[in-house]
């Protein structure tokens, strides 16, 4: 080879060499300086992982595993007991089958509870516009509308087993109530031990204290709306009824939207204070007076036969899940997709 081959070869040799960089027995130091972690940043990692494995383990435990478990429960059948004392278990639908016998029963707690879950989900949806028409005059600044907002939201942050006292004595026979009613020569029945009034007057109570949360999500919303939006519709003399369905509306559609979209998730878990309503002659365990949801957590604490109740929480699960998604898709159907 002579001198001009080899002086070729040289060139070639540093173009395809990377610019900058040293030789490559000097890479792989680099390699592993690069790749070497810190104490520092080791004790960092730990600590994160660490503060991220009780959660997680939590999780696991109290969702995955319960709801995988009740899953399972739904399906099995007692079939007697085992040598040892055991309980034996088969594989069967019988859960869903004495369920859906259950309709052919109009005396059925279970039908008695369905019943009075879509009486509270009724009362619930009914005060959503209820409580946006208070949350738009309160908006609005009307006189005394810091007072009413207080009031409203009282129930929100005062003790639940405190508004039910009250609203027991309020209620009860020689309360207030039954002695402004004496004035005109009646008296007040007994409300709570009546099977046909027990179930509306623990309704209106929710409906009293229900206001709180909604109401400030529906102000805080109205409040972002544009004041020139506003002062516009008032020099076109827009009346208030139009101001609130045709401009405000849609304008805090979104926030309304979720909201309903949330109380529908909740449809067959509609339930009052039942619990706190106990004592004073309430039975909670009447069928005139259970929910759904009620049932099923009297039922996990008598633990008497946990199959069945597990198959009908799968079971509206399954039904409400599809509702949930077709709500949904109705709502972002007539979004107005307003921006500001």
């Amino acid at each position: 080879m002579d001198n001009a081959e080899v002086l070729a070869a040289e060139l070639l040799v540093e173009e395809t060499e990377p610019v900058g960089q040293e030789p490559d027995a000097a890479q792989p130091e680099e390699k592993k300086k690069k790749k070497k972690i810190t104490k520092r940043k080791l004790l960092e990692y730990v600590f994160v992982f660490a503060m991220l494995l009780l959660p997680i383990i939590q999780f696991c435990i109290f969702y995955i595993w319960i709801n995988a478990n009740s899953v399972i429960m739904a399906f099995r059948e007692f079939d007697g007991y085992a040598e040892n004392g055991g309980e034996l278990f088969k594989w069967s639908l019988y859960n869903f089958q004495r369920f859906f016998n259950e309709w052919k029963n109009p005396t059925s707690v279970v039908v008695g509870a369905l019943k009075n879950t879509f009486k509270y989900f009724a009362a619930g949806l009914i005060m959503v516009p209820v409580t946006f028409f208070v949350a738009y005059f309160l908006y609005k600044k009307l006189w005394g509308y810091k007072f009413f907002r207080v009031i409203f939201f009282l129930p929100s942050i005062i003790s639940a087993v405190l508004f039910v006292t009250v609203y027991k004595k309020l209620i009860d026979y020689g309360g207030p109530l039954d002695m402004f009613l004496s004035l005109f020569g009646t008296r007040i029945p007994p409300l709570l031990t009546d099977d046909k009034t027990a179930t509306a007057t623990i309704i209106a109570y929710t409906v009293w204290t229900g206001f709180g949360i909604n109401m400030i999500l529906y102000q805080s919303a109205m409040s972002r709306i544009p004041k020139e939006v506003m002062e516009a519709a008032q020099l076109d003399g827009v009346p208030w009824y139009r101001e609130l369905g045709q401009i405000i509306l849609p304008m805090v559609w979104p926030t309304v939207a979720t909201t309903l979209i949330l109380l529908i998730t909740s449809m067959f878990n509609s339930t009052g204070p039942i619990l706190l309503f106990a004592g004073s002659g309430v039975e909670i365990d009447n069928p005139a007076v259970t929910t759904i949801s009620f049932w099923l957590y009297r039922q996990t604490q008598k633990a008497a036969d946990l199959n069945y109740p597990a198959a009908i929480g799968m079971f509206f699960t399954i039904v409400s899940v599809p509702v949930v998604f077709i709500v949904r898709w109705i709502f972002n159907k007539i979004d107005p997709k307003v921006t500001y």
